[in-house]
């Protein structure tokens, strides 16, 4: 009888902030942490989170787009 192997498991919590001030339009960002490390970084684009899973997880959808692609990932402002 074959021992089943331990799925691995990556866990992230992500913190997103409003700033909203009356001479600046609304801007995101935040916090993303991995659970089973302990390891976070803060972000202010959407790339940044992505680039930061595919550290953990290596999908296809998480990796890090070319430069062009980046100013398209952005996290959008209200």
């Amino acid at each position: 009888m074959e021992a089943n192997p331990t799925p691995l498991i990556s866990s992230f919590i992500i913190r997103f902030v409003l700033d909203e001030t009356p001479t600046e339009p609304p801007a995101y960002h935040g916090t993303i942490r991995h659970i089973q490390t302990a390891e976070e970084i803060n972000f202010h684009e959407w790339h940044e989170v992505t680039e930061f899973m595919y550290r953990f997880v290596q999908l296809d959808e998480l990796q890090p787009p070319s430069p062009s692609e980046k100013e398209t990932h952005q996290i959008p402002s209200s």
